[in-house]
């Protein structure tokens, strides 16, 4: 069973094409938004419109917000709006009702029912064509009324006309198009101007003058304010991508770092980090851990005959056994040097770290020999030695100790001809046993009875 352990979740280094892959799917849109980014800030007109999926992401990103805010800014200026239309009509000496009637129970409750529509949040085309019809219908509404009946209500029209430009461009702040089609509807001002008979032609002149250069200051501010707007979400979405990829690139590289890229177990640095782990762990619960020391007998004349390659392919052979053989997976293997191999066994006993031991020599006899690539060839038969150790962590003992254990017991195959699984017993564990263990040990020395059925 294969380790679970977080350094060796990636168990083999990166091929060319994965390392390609590095380079995150977003990169593509990283890239766009530089581009779209470097476009923008140019000077001069340029193209708000942002290419697919940056357009999409902007609209998604801003919509509850803007909805909102229209929401809130509308309902503000309908009350401001109800609030003119009332004292225009007192003002007046209540001459008309006509245009009360108008504004109060045609535009207000349109106006009223577009504002309120914001508050489900519309799509883009909607949101933003409603607003601008409703503030052409404001405007031109309020040129109809004034306009042509007095040449201080002349006058007075011209000035709405310029407060609703401003609220709709400014304000309001519609998208570059919407706002810049409104505007265009606003021209009809012209209409009205030609068939007043209050205004002569130099107040015409001076009413068309200030209504043109309302609408192209409030349209250039526009314009300003959505490629802000713009740039803010596309530098946004640069450092977010960015952060994004370094987080990956840095998850990769840990993962590399703790790997051996031959064998793709973990290497030694992954090794003394998860010993050190496991040992703790050993203390606080009082369990015992095991070590097994593995090393490819006769490795070196494998090389020296076969060559280094065919090396290479062994040690990644014997490396997966290793995995193979592994109880659970709580069990850690490493390649701890040249053809060494170390595998730590969390809570196993002496006779459950003896039986991986024997799984791995078995398993690297039968199957640990890579096939050669000359025909007629037959390769030199690969085994390992291994080395077993057991204790139960305390204050007494060292990590250190049961290791030398492990190695000393390797050597000792070693020495009885290799292929072979010996046992190392641990100096300090004979020294100090765990206290169920020495209380059991006690209450036999008693003639304590009970101390058997403990023991079963």
């Amino acid at each position: 069973m294969k380790q679970d352990w977080p350094p060796t979740e990636v168990r083999r280094e990166p091929n060319a094409r994965e390392k390609r892959r590095l380079k995150m799917p977003g990169n593509s849109i990283h890239e766009l938004a530089i581009t779209e980014i470097e476009r923008l800030s140019r000077r001069g007109f340029q193209r708000l419109a942002l290419p697919e999926p940056l357009e999409s992401g902007f609209e998604q990103s801003t919509f509850v917000q803007r909805s909102e805010r229209l929401w809130v800014e509308g309902l503000i200026a309908i009350g401001f709006f109800n609030i003119y239309v009332i004292a225009d009509y007192f003002i007046r000496g209540g001459a008309s009702w006509l245009p009360l009637q108008i504004r109060l129970c045609v535009v207000t409750p349109i106006a009223l029912l577009i504002n309120i529509s914001m508050r489900w949040n519309p799509n883009k085309v909607f949101r933003e064509t409603s607003i601008a019809l409703v503030a052409c219908l404001i405007g031109i509404t309020h040129l109809w009324v004034e306009s042509d009946t007095s040449a201080i209500s002349s006058a007075y029209a011209q000035v709405g006309l310029i407060v609703t430009v401003v609220f709709v461009n400014v304000v309001m702040r519609l998208q570059f198009v919407y706002a810049l089609t409104a505007s265009v509807l606003f021209a009809s001002d012209l209409v009205f101007l030609h068939h007043d008979h209050y205004l002569d032609a130099s107040a015409k002149l001076l009413g068309i003058t200030l209504a043109v250069c309302a609408i192209s200051m409030t349209v250039v501010a526009n314009y300003s304010v959505g490629r802000d707007e713009r740039l803010g979400y596309l530098m946004r979405l640069r450092s977010e991508i960015q952060s994004s990829e370094l987080s990956f690139l840095n998850v990769e590289l840990k993962k590399i770092s703790y790997i051996d890229s031959l064998t793709g177990l973990a290497n030694r640095h992954s090794y003394e980090l998860q010993f050190a782990k496991l040992w703790r762990e050993a203390v606080d619960s009082g369990g015992c851990l095991s070590v097994i020391v593995i090393d490819i007998d006769h490795f070196k004349i494998t090389n020296d005959t076969r060559g280094h390659l065919y090396g290479d392919r062994v040690l990644a052979r014997v490396a997966s056994l290793l995995l193979q053989s592994l109880r659970c997976k709580d069990d850690f293997a490493a390649r701890f040097g040249g053809e060494e191999f170390v595998v730590l066994l969390p809570a196993a006993t002496r006779e459950g770290a003896m039986i991986v031991a024997e799984r791995i020599r078995k398993l690297v006899e039968v199957a640990g020999s890579p096939a050669l690539q000359e025909p007629g060839s037959h390769p030199r038969l690969s085994t390992v030695s291994c080395g077993v150790a057991t204790c139960w962590p305390n204050e007494s003992n060292c990590k250190e100790d049961l290791l030398d254990s492990a190695d000393k017991a390797l050597y000792q195959a070693k020495s009885d001809g290799r292929n072979q699984v010996r046992w190392g017993e641990l100096i300090s564990t004979a020294r100090k046993r765990p206290t169920a263990e020495r209380r059991i040990l006690r209450g036999l020395a008693k003639g304590d009875s009970g101390s058997w059925a403990r023991i079963d």
